[in-house]
Formats: C-alpha cells, structure tokens, sequence
C-alpha cells in the first residue's frame, strides 16, 4: 500500500509563484484562527487578513469580497492559526557556524572560546555566513524580526557583510553594531556606525542600524563598548538607537544609576538581560521609558548573575519588555521555546510565593501573555513596532500561519494554548515579511540552501582551522 503526503491546502507551487511574482500583490488569507495582537481588533476564529502589497490592508470575519473582483490571490488557511511574526530582541548571529557547540558551557566558557579564540579569526565570508544561516534559522521557525547584537564589527566591510547577509535572507534584521571584546579592530568604529547609517542604512527599511553598547561590568567593557552621556548623544545626533547588552549585577546597576542621575536615559535605549539589578536601576529604567530585552533560557543555562530572568521585576515596574534566543552555540534557535521557558519559570516562582504564603504573591502569566512578548514586546524593543508586532492593518505584513491541525497540535481547543504550548518549529507553515513569502508548504523559499550548506561546512572548518581546534560532534 502506497503513502501519501498531502500537500498542505491553498499552499502549492503555483499560487506560491502568482505571489512571488508580483510585489503589488493582493493575497487573502481566510478561515483562520487569528490572533492580532492588536486590543482594537481582538481575535477572530474563523478570520480572514488581507495584505496588499507589503502591507495588512484589513482583518475582519469576512474578507470574501475582497476576493469578489478575481484581484485577489486566495490562501485556504483553515486549519491554521495566524499571528503576528515573532520578534527576536538580541540574537548574536554571527556565531551560528557553532549551534550547539558549547552545551554545556557557562558564561565565562562561552566568552573563552567564541570571543577570545574564534572572534578574532572571522573574515568576511564567515561573518556572511553565519548571519544569512541566522536569519534563515530565524524564519524557517517564525521568528521574522531579529535584533542581531553584532559585537564582531571589526571594520566597515565587516559590517557591510553582515548587512548583505539580512538584505538577501528577505528577514527583517535590525543590526546593533558593536565592537569586539577581544582582538584587532578598526579604530574608526564610530566612523563606521555612521558611515552604516548614512551609506548603507539611511531609510526606515527592512534592515535597520542600532549602537551596540554596554554598561560598565568587566575590564573588557571599556572604550566605545561602554555606554557614557557622550556616546549616548552621539547615538542621537545621528538619529540612531541603542541596545546594551550583558546587563548584569551590581556594576551595570550603578552604571545605569549615575546615567539616570545624568538625565541622559530615554525610551530610545534597550537593555538586554537585567539580570540582577538593584531596585534603583530598574527604578531608572522605568522613569526614562527604557525597553527590556529578556534571555530566559541564557540565564538559566549559562548562569548569568542567579540565573533567575526578571520576568517578575519588568511585569511590576511597567516596563516594555521582549523575548531573545541570544547565542544558539549553546541555545535553541526558536521562540517557541523561549516562551514556554518564560512562561514556566513566572508561574513557577509565582507559584512558589503563593504556596509560602506570601499575600503579594504576583499572578500566574496566561499563555496569552507570554505571546504578546514574543510580539509586541520584541517589537517594542526593537524599535519597529511602528512596523510589526502586531497585526494592524497598515503596518508591514510580517505574519505566520500555525499548523493546527498537525499530529501534535490536531484537534484546535484553544489558539493561543496551540501556539504557546503545543505547536514548535515543524508547524510553521508558510511566513511572510513585509508581504513577501519566506516559507511556504512548510519549506523554506530560497534559491540556494545546498550552496549555504556547503559554505556554512567551509567556513566552520576553516575557523576551527585557524585557532587549531579539532571538532569531536560526540565530545
């Protein structure tokens, strides 16, 4: 007896090339549970979106006749679940020739080996590579935005191919160009920042240009790597926002104290981790309307500071606040995953004071609360909510549609329960960016993924090559 693999309904070759070939596109998706995100419009089961061109034109009950004309290229998305694009907030992505490499590493491991040996050997090929992997991990799993915190920019031409490497993925990157921590580097590294945003970045585009910075935590953490007033407002004077990174403990507290002191902080910076801050550092964080990039699964695994993510402290300060997968050479590479380990860990420890007595115990975050972090939170502190997050008619088409009806997920009892809980990075089915298909049928919509392949191999081996480490896949 013969098996059959059916192709998956309204999703075939042919209405893949009608959307590919036109730009201007009008594509109807109907019959969908739809989560928008967005309070005004709630959530509609069964829905139709309606995307013209790279943006959602509307999202109602009933599409149909927009479809009524023959100027509309249908979509059958019953049986799905469509939600707004994750939105990953600090991703390192140049680093992805080395997914999983490090399972076991800690944060002090993970600093040896990817920034003090392999960093410093990256050419730009390598650099290419292993962002445009990055980006395609990112999409095939439905993460269509990524605040890539690139803190390997070692010259203009290292930061160009980084860029080339989103322009070509079709994902939307946002690059926070940082310096190294260790090893050679271009002087003119603020030349260079503005040279990206004035040569290379100067529009409102798919791909956008963020400071990467620090607060003051180690000796390494020094130079245009550290955050001051002065590199704050020439962040400003060039019209360009800023996310620091490794945000942890004391030090980073009272760096973020004197800041907030100085009047300089504002709703233009985003700092990623927190973890372990003094009440008066998140206190100036939530006065200047600061954003907040959580690693769950980070500090858990690599034991940042206690380990523990400040799910509770940004929920009780009332700060914006998203998801990030941070460094896939010990993580995993999806958002499903970092939303059932924030999910898990807030109620736990919620629970945990309840169960103790503790009257103030806060309450247990719902699924749903723990999606609009995925979304709304990550497009907030990437600075592009103005553009996705949510799925507002007149922002850019960056959606996903949720195979509900897959073995694991089948049957549909509760849509947000389905993405949050059952579904993960095999039921993605198709995603578009600003309207464009990314991954359809389940497949990746690229032209060349055996050429990535092999260049991806290439470049591993020749870096592994460089600092004379012999790779052992069963150490």
């Amino acid at each position: 007896m013969s098996t059959q693999i059916p192709m998956s309904r309204g999703r075939d070759a042919e209405t893949l090339e009608r959307i590919a070939a036109d730009p201007g596109a009008r594509v109807l998706f109907r019959g969908a549970a739809v989560l928008t995100m967005d309070p005004a419009l709630g959530d509609l089961a069964p829905g139709d979106v309606l995307v013209e061109g790279t943006r959602i034109a509307a999202v109602a009950a009933d599409l149909g006749e927009a479809a009524g004309d023959g100027q509309a290229i249908v979509v059958d998305a019953s049986g799905c679940v469509i939600v707004p694009g994750f939105v990953d907030a600090h991703r390192h992505c140049w680093q992805t020739q080395f997914r999983r490499l490090l399972p076991d590493a800690d944060l002090g491991r993970y600093l040896e080996i990817m920034h003090g040996s392999l960093a410093p050997v990256y050419d730009l090929e390598d650099m290419y590579v292993g962002n445009h992997l990055a980006a395609l991990g990112a999409l095939d799993s439905g993460v269509t935005c990524v605040l890539d915190f690139s803190h390997n920019m070692r010259s203009f031409d290292h930061a160009d191919a980084v860029i080339r490497a989103w322009e070509d993925s079709g994902a939307r990157g946002v690059v926070a160009s940082s310096v190294p921590l260790f090893g050679d580097r271009d002087p003119d590294w603020r030349a260079n920042l503005v040279r990206i945003k004035e040569e290379r970045l100067p529009g409102d585009g798919r791909v956008t240009v963020r400071m990467g910075a620090a607060p003051e935590i180690l000796p390494v953490v020094h130079g245009d790597l550290k955050i001051t007033a002065e590199a704050l407002a020439f962040a400003r004077e060039h019209g360009i926002e800023i996310t620091l990174d490794a945000v942890f403990g004391d030090n980073a507290s009272a760096h973020i104290v004197a800041l907030g002191k100085e009047g300089v902080l504002g709703p233009d910076v985003t700092w990623i981790h927190c973890t372990n801050l003094t009440d008066e550092a998140w206190a100036a964080i939530a006065d200047s309307g600061g954003k907040v990039a959580l690693a769950v699964t980070s500090d858990q695994q690599l034991g940042c500071e206690d380990g523990i993510a400040p799910i509770q402290k940004a929920f009780d300060r009332g700060v914006d606040f998203g998801l990030s997968v941070d460094v896939e050479c010990c993580l995993a590479t999806d958002m499903f995953s970092q939303m059932q380990a924030a999910l898990n860990s807030q109620r736990m420890l919620a629970a945990q004071r309840r169960f103790a007595g503790d009257e103030a115990a806060p309450e247990l975050m719902p699924a749903r609360g723990v999606l609009e972090l995925a979304t709304v939170g990550g497009a907030k502190a990437n600075g592009v909510w103005e553009r996705c997050g949510s799925l507002t008619p007149g922002k850019d088409a960056d959606l996903l549609l949720v195979d509900a009806e897959a073995i694991n997920n089948l049957p549909l009892n509760n849509a947000v329960g389905t993405v949050v809980l059952g579904a993960d990075a095999r039921n993605v089915d198709s995603v578009f960016v600003a309207g464009r298909p990314r991954k359809w049928a389940g497949l990746l919509v690229s032209s060349d993924l055996p050429g990535l392949r092999r260049r991806v191999l290439e470049s591993r081996e020749r870096l592994l090559e460089r600092i004379d480490h012999d790779l052992d896949v069963l150490a």
